[in-house]
């Protein structure tokens, strides 16, 4: 098979990484493990005659340092590439695979022939942590508000669409202030951080309004407090009734403050995002969440 038509969209990375590249904070670091955490790359290999298996290759940068290349996309290949093969992988599965490996590689470099970006293991150890969600307090290999924040992007932007796509108005009849709050406490409960868990239902705010026969409205405003860039300030569930048609909207605190303080992003039911424009003041965006709603109805009808 054409490896083209096994290819990846990775028009979503690519926005993280360049975000990374142009301003490499902690927060513009966290939004690209999260992002990579789910990819798929293209990982160049050979065969080992000695040991009759394959194994990647191998670049090396001007330090003499070694790092495994991996592409984003057939179209990041370079143009006189002549690998023996090439191996399409999920990102974690070469994180392991290189934390496995010893001293030998430093780590990854994604597109190493055009956005050149190094992924040392420090990095790969902590994808491995966010992965596994378990950091280890005692230890301070993460910081609490690192934790918050991760957790909460992981609530945010996983569980509560992954729960809503999955059970539909069954979830959305179960939900309450009180049920928000316990799936945030989760993830503190599961590391034995309960004390650090600072939220009450009463910092949960949900409206519903039947706004006709055709569409109903939740609106969810979510704390205020440790609300970290990526983390979302409030959540639009809208759904009609009689086709159980659901669409979902987050307004985000952005990561990236010189495209808007706030963003709103709408979350699709295959777990991926797209990223709609500059959140409109507070107190418009249910208006513009509904007329996103009636579009995306009318385009499931034609």
């Amino acid at each position: 098979m054409d490896i083209r038509e096994n290819d990846i969209d990775d028009a979503k990375l690519l926005e993280c990484m360049h975000t990374y590249i142009a301003d490499p904070t902690r927060e513009t670091l966290l939004g690209l493990v999260m992002e990579l955490k789910e990819m798929d790359v293209f990982v160049p290999v050979m065969i080992n005659q000695k040991k009759q298996r394959i194994q990647p290759y191998v670049i090396k940068n001007k330090e003499e340092e070694m790092y495994v290349p991996a592409f984003t996309s057939v179209s990041k290949f370079p143009e006189d590439q002549s690998y023996e093969g090439m191996q399409k992988l999920k990102y974690k599965q070469c994180v392991s695979m290189l934390l496995e490996s010893g001293d030998v590689v430093q780590g990854l470099v994604l597109n190493p022939y055009s956005d050149n970006l190094m992924i040392k293991k420090q990095m790969l150890e902590l994808s491995n942590q966010i992965e596994q969600e378990m950091p280890k307090f005692q230890t301070t290999t993460i910081k609490l508000d690192d934790f918050r924040m991760i957790t909460r992007y992981n609530v945010e932007f996983r569980k509560i669409p992954g729960e809503l796509f999955g059970k539909k108005l069954e979830f959305i009849k179960g939900l309450s202030a009180e049920t928000l709050c316990d799936m945030y406490r989760h993830p503190y409960t599961e590391v034995n951080q309960e004390e650090h868990f600072e939220f009450t239902a009463d910092d949960f705010d949900i409206m519903e309004l039947d706004v006709r026969e055709d569409m109903n409205i939740m609106q969810i405003m979510l704390p205020s407090k440790h609300l970290f860039q990526t983390n979302c300030r409030e959540m639009y569930i809208v759904w009609n009734p009689q086709t159980e048609w659901i669409c979902c909207y987050v307004v985000e605190k952005a990561a990236d403050p010189q495209n808007g303080e706030f963003l709103l992003k709408e979350i699709r039911w295959d777990g991926s995002w797209v990223n709609l424009k500059e959140a409109p003041s507070e107190g418009n965006v249910m208006n513009y969440v509904m007329e996103l709603f009636e579009a995306s109805q009318q385009e499931q009808t034609e």
